[in-house]
Parts: structure tokens; sequence; C-alpha cells
């Protein structure tokens, strides 16, 4: 076997292979071990079937799968020679191959491009204090009691603060429905208004309505709406108020908090902390992270992997379509969303190729990989609780090659892990907290 590889860019590599006919007549003789093995044929006795005749009943399969292994052993040794990490399979391009002949084919990759990538030891992030504020202890300790609350009917008032609704609404711009703007029977509790926020765009809708009224209403078009061309426009909302339900949360004490599950209400208390501590501390991790990646990709600029940028164009739009469907939005209302969405699907790719191309170039100089095991143990993962059989997606993820995107994506949040765990954490100054048993008392 000879080859040749050459650099197309900084971003990708080809690779142009020469075999001999007799590399390809014992791929051939493999391919067709391989195809008899437990095969059963008339006149022959299990796995004694000649590979002469496999190859004769058989010609097209074998020489595909000859075409495949004559292919895939040269470009994995090849690979391995040169020190090039692949990021995308290879673009196979050729006729197959056939026994007693010399086969040529070339396959193209695309790779990493040269980063100046940073000293680790000098990066540095403001974090805030994982500790909850009163507001949000309050608020979880709402949510674990109102696993016990009772719901009232109310038909003599309008809606008040934490009033459960339901309500039939109707958003539209020039007279057409939205998608996730429009839906029956939506139910949505009414929150206080803290001094200085935002006042959900409903509340003064419903809040002016008696059961079984309707009211009209408008809001800005926000900017995260799938359509591009909609955000920033003006959204009639027409809401039906079709129920009230006043929500009665039980007193903190120790009688509850059996109830629940705990030995006492001081438990309780300090298990609310715990999730409120944990959950701040995920996003002050969450928060760090990305305010590390956006400082390091404000610095750089480098070429992108054609193939990574299309991959995140796909899924970008793929995630669309899914949350469309999900609002019940029609096929033409689909298709003109994806068209205008377009060049915004484009740019989010390319942000995001950009940041995942940076994470794996560190990796690599890390030494930050991922086993076979790995990725085998988060294919099981998957199925864990979903009813599905491992088996037949195990299959699939191996079959598509979607077990080299997760081996990949895992590599890059190791090496995000790696960049904040590497980086000095500067505390940013926290309010003063009054103990958690002098916040609300049953």
């Amino acid at each position: 076997m000879e080859y040749r590889l050459d650099k197309v860019s900084s971003t990708a590599v080809s690779v142009s292979v020469d075999c001999t006919a007799e590399e390809v007549g014992k791929a051939f003789d493999k391919a067709a071990k391989a195809i008899g093995k437990g095969m059963t044929l008339p006149g022959f006795r299990k796995d004694k079937v000649p590979a002469h005749v496999i190859k004769s009943r058989f010609a097209s399969r074998v020489a595909a799968d000859a075409t495949e292994l004559l292919a895939d052993a040269n470009l994995l040794l090849i690979l391995k020679k040169e020190n090039v990490r692949p990021l995308s399979p290879s673009q196979y391009r050729g006729t197959p191959a056939e026994e007693g002949k010399p086969f040529s084919f070339t396959a193209g990759f695309d790779v990493l491009p040269d980063i100046d990538l940073p000293d680790l030891s000098t990066l540095s992030v403001v974090v805030g204090d994982p500790k909850p504020t009163e507001d949000v202890l309050n608020a979880m300790l709402d949510q674990a009691l109102r696993r016990l609350a009772q719901y009232v009917d109310v038909t003599d008032r309008k809606p008040q603060d934490n009033d459960l609704l339901t309500a039939n609404v109707r958003g539209s711009i020039d007279g057409k429905a939205l998608p996730g703007m429009t839906a029956d029977n939506f139910r949505l509790q009414l929150l206080p208004v803290k001094p200085g926020a935002k006042t959900p765009e409903m509340d003064p809708i419903v809040r002016a309505l008696n059961v079984g009224e309707e009211g009209r209403g408008t809001m800005i078009c926000p900017d995260n709406y799938p359509d591009p061309t909609l955000r920033g426009r003006e959204v009639l909302l027409e809401v039906k108020l079709l129920r009230i339900q006043q929500e009665v949360l039980p007193p903190v004490n120790d009688e509850n908090a059996k109830l629940l599950g705990f030995k006492s209400s001081d438990e309780l208390q300090q298990e609310v902390w715990q999730q409120a501590f944990t959950a701040n501390l995920r996003q002050m991790q969450r928060d760090g992270k990305h305010t590390l990646m956006e400082e390091q990709l404000a610095k750089l600029d480098f070429p992108l992997p054609e193939s990574l940028v299309q991959r995140f164009y796909r899924e970008h739009q793929r995630d669309a379509v899914r949350y469309l469907k999900s609002q019940h939005a029609d096929e033409a209302t689909i298709k003109e969303t994806l068209e205008h969405m377009e060049a915004e699907s484009m740019e989010f790719a390319r942000k995001k190729a950009k940041g995942h191309t940076f994470l794996l170039a560190l990796a690599d100089r890390e030494g930050i990989v991922v086993t076979g095991k790995e990725a085998e143990a988060a294919v099981r993962a998957m199925t864990k609780g979903t009813g599905q059989n491992y088996d037949d997606i195990r299959k699939t993820v191996w079959e598509t090659g979607m077990i080299s995107s997760m081996q990949e994506r895992m590599i890059a949040d190791r090496a995000l892990d790696h960049l904040y765990a590497s980086a000095r954490k500067i505390m940013a100054e926290a309010p003063a907290l009054r103990p958690f048993s002098e916040i609300k008392q049953g």
C-alpha cells in the first residue's frame, strides 16, 4: 500500500491510497469469510460454504465489504502514522474494488486548525456566592409545600397574586396565529411582581377578567422567537379566563414536614437550603465557564472546520422544527420559518463551531481523552429509564457514526471543565444573610 497525504487547507486534509492486487485479494477473502460465517446453503454444511461460492452468489456484497475493509484499515494506519485526528467521517470517493486488480481511492477529512491556546495558569474568573438568598429559599420552600397545597375554586373576584389560572390564549400577528403563543387550557400561576421587575405581558389582561370573560392586550414578540422576521413586532393577545384557583399553602411545622418525608421542619428547611445552595453552585459554575469561553474566543480568530459548522447548522434547524411541531405548527409555517431562520442558523452554527473547535484543540494539548468504554457507558445511560432497548440504540449509534460525535462532545465537555478548574476563582461581594431559621416561620 502506498499513499499521499495533502493538506487541502488549514482545516482539511486529503489522502490518496493505492492498494496492490494482492492486498485487494486478501480483503475479498476476508469479506467472503465474514459473510459465510454461520451461513448454511443447500449442499454445504454450516460454516463450510467455500469462499468462491460466497463470492459468486453474493458478489456485490463481498465487493462492498472488501472495499470498506481496504478503506478503513488503510486509513486507520495512515492517520496513526501521520498523527492526524479527523473531525469528520471519511468522504470516500471512488468505485468499488475488483478482485485481482489494484485499487485506488481518496478520502477527505476535516482537522483541527492551529490555535494560539492560552496558558491556563494565567486565567481567572469572577464568580458569585452560591449561598442562597431569602427570596430563593422562600420560593423553594413554597415549592416543597406545594405538594400539600389545597386549591379552592374562586368565582366572585378577579385573579390575585399566587392564584392558579386556566385560560385559552391566542397570540396573532396580522390575523395569523403564532405557534408557541396559542394554546387551549393554558395554566399559569400569577406570581407577585418584584419592584423594578418587568410585569409579564399577560398579567394585566388576566388580572382584569372574571371567570368566563374575554380580554385583549398586546405584547412585543420576544427576541428568542424562532421566526426572526416576527421578533420585535406587536402581537395581539386574546385571552378567555376559564378558571381561578386560590392556592392555600400549609404552614411550616413538624407535622407537615413529616408528611413530606422529613423528621422535622428543621430537617425540611435544611434540605431546601442544601438544594438551593447546590443549584446556585451549578449555576455559578455554568456562568463561570461561559464567561471564560467568551473571553478566550473574543481574543482568537481561526478558520472553522466546515463539517462542524454544517453539523451545528443542521442541529439548530432540527431543534426549530421539533419546537414548532410541539406547538402544532403546520408544514407551511415550519418551512417558512426555517427559510427566515437560515442566516441566524448559520451564525449560531459558526459560533458553536468556534467554541467546539477551541475546546477540542485544548483537549488535544492537555491530553484529554474519552475511552470507548466511557462512550459505551454514555450510550447505556441514554437508554436508562426510557424503556428503549439498549442493544437497538447501541447498534444505531455505531452504524450511523453517532458514537464519534458523542465521544467528541464528551471530550469538549471535559476540556471545558478543565478550563474552569484551572482558572483562579475571584469571589464577588455577597450580601449579608440571616440564618434560614429566621426567614420563614410556620
